[in-house]
């Protein structure tokens, strides 16, 4: 199972990246990028830095940043990534998006990207097909909201996404509890990532053996010493 860094909550700086890298109990980093103004993919989970609005701004106006290239220099190939597409790219963004990605193909470590946006991955999926990209697995993130657009007829465009990043929610809420179940059914050969967002939900030893039991494939987290504990 994948003890995956939820970095939500990292600042993002070379010294906390290689304090992550160099975490033997994180077998994956999830990491956040937001495409800016010129087609550069920064890392950040928040829209804004330094108070300019990323996607409105030339990456070198945004201060002291850190790249797509800057990242994979610091993580040198030692583990892998999971990327998330941050914010809603239009169909000209996308296309910088793409390019910005063909960085990757030098990364010597598995690589996987995921985003809430359907449209998005859709885009990626079918460029996979045609052989673009095609070393990157993708996936989508559902949590409460978007299950509902999923939860009783998959949509036939994203069903060869290669996992499932699913909220803790449709793990254990009343009404969306059963929901990573429906997307086992629906996705057989889907792999699902358990996460929960640590600003709202504590990341409680009962929440992890839930996964667990569960039978996730991996878990986000921010605490992957409790996480491996549990694990064995």
């Amino acid at each position: 199972m994948d003890i995956i860094a939820h970095t939500a909550s990292i600042h993002q700086s070379k010294e906390a990246l290689k304090e992550l890298r160099d975490n033997p109990d994180y077998t994956k980093l999830e990491l956040d990028f937001r495409l800016t103004k010129d087609n550069e993919l920064v890392w950040s989970h928040s829209n804004k830095i330094n108070g300019r609005l990323i996607s409105n701004t030339n990456y070198r106006n945004l201060g002291s940043v850190l790249i797509l290239e800057d990242v994979l220099e610091v993580l040198d190939h030692i583990k892998p990534i999971l990327i998330e597409i941050k914010g809603k790219p239009n169909e000209r963004q996308i296309y910088g998006l793409v390019k910005s990605l063909f960085s990757l193909v030098h990364y010597k470590n598995k690589i996987e990207l995921e985003s809430f946006n359907q449209y998005l991955i859709g885009i990626l999926l079918n460029l996979k097909k045609q052989g673009v990209l095609e070393f990157i697995d993708y996936g989508l993130i559902i949590n409460l909201f978007k299950t509902f657009s999923y939860r009783k007829h998959f949509p036939e465009q994203y069903k060869e996404v290669s996992f499932l990043a699913l909220s803790n929610e449709l793990y254990e809420w009343p009404i969306v509890g059963g929901d990573y179940q429906i997307y086992r059914e629906q996705l057989p050969s889907a792999k699902q990532y358990a996460w929960s967002w640590d600003a709202v939900y504590e990341e409680t030893e009962e929440r992890i053996l839930n996964y667990i039991f569960k039978g996730v494939d991996g878990i986000g987290t921010s605490n992957p010493t409790l996480v491996k504990k549990l694990i064995k």
